[in-house]
């Protein structure tokens, strides 16, 4: 398939992993696809970089100093990449695996041995995924009393102290403020806070929300289960 000639502007994508063949190899399905890559073989050389530029991240970087896992958890906390998408691409993708990765902030998870073609429809999907939940936000803040979310700087704070949640229960706490009083399944919050592509048992979600309510103090009152129906905010 031949680069794109559309005028729209295209995706800077950066692989950051030791495997410098596989780096090549997906630099090279990505360009023919219609993207532009950067790649790094190193976490001190990914984070010296103007991260800002970049329309997503792929990591699979097995580091002693700075492991895959702690990178993303390095990204989510600074301001000027807590909103950019991130997959881990990796060798080991037990369900504790795919959940320490999608805890730490990841976006997506995939298993090597790796299809080109099948990561590139990922990233084509947590790109689209993220343009429409942007698309669809008609404010930044979201508040219920002392508690609120900022949506632009991905910070949620009580009575004007911000609190240290993960990417993924950020999203949880934003989607049942946005609803207030109604009610969400499993399946539905899944798709909310994951992409709808990654390896997750649904019971998993319960894990999640029972850390969001410890996280929020007496608002964690406020998020019950209600039989049938599933997880709401109510007053």
């Amino acid at each position: 398939m031949s680069p794109t000639t559309s005028s729209a502007p295209i995706d800077l994508l950066l692989i950051v992993d030791t495997d410098k063949m596989l780096c090549e190899l997906l630099q090279y399905r990505f360009e023919n696809e219609g993207f532009k890559v950067h790649l790094s073989h190193s976490a001190e050389d990914a984070l010296s970089r103007e991260l800002g530029q970049y329309a997503m991240m792929l990591i699979d970087l097995m580091d002693e100093k700075l492991t895959g896992l702690k990178l993303v958890d390095t990204l989510r906390k600074r301001p000027d990449t807590f909103n950019l998408p991130i997959i881990i691409i990796s060798g080991v993708a037990s369900e504790d695996d795919i959940v320490a990765g999608l805890d730490a902030g990841a976006d997506d998870y995939i298993a090597k041995p790796l299809s080109a073609r099948e990561v590139v429809a990922r990233v084509r999907s947590v790109l689209r995924r993220r343009r429409a939940l942007s698309a669809r936000r008609m404010s930044n803040v979201i508040r219920y009393e002392g508690l609120q979310v900022d949506l632009g700087t991905g910070v949620a704070a009580i009575d004007g102290k911000s609190i240290s949640l993960s990417r993924t229960e950020f999203l949880i706490l934003a989607m049942l403020l946005r609803h207030r009083g109604q009610f969400f399944d499993r399946a539905e919050i899944h798709h909310e806070a994951w992409d709808d592509d990654s390896e997750l048992s649904a019971a998993a979600v319960n894990t999640y929300i029972s850390r969001l309510r410890k996280k929020i103090g007496d608002y964690g009152r406020h998020i019950i289960n209600r039989q049938g129906y599933g997880y709401g905010f109510v007053d």
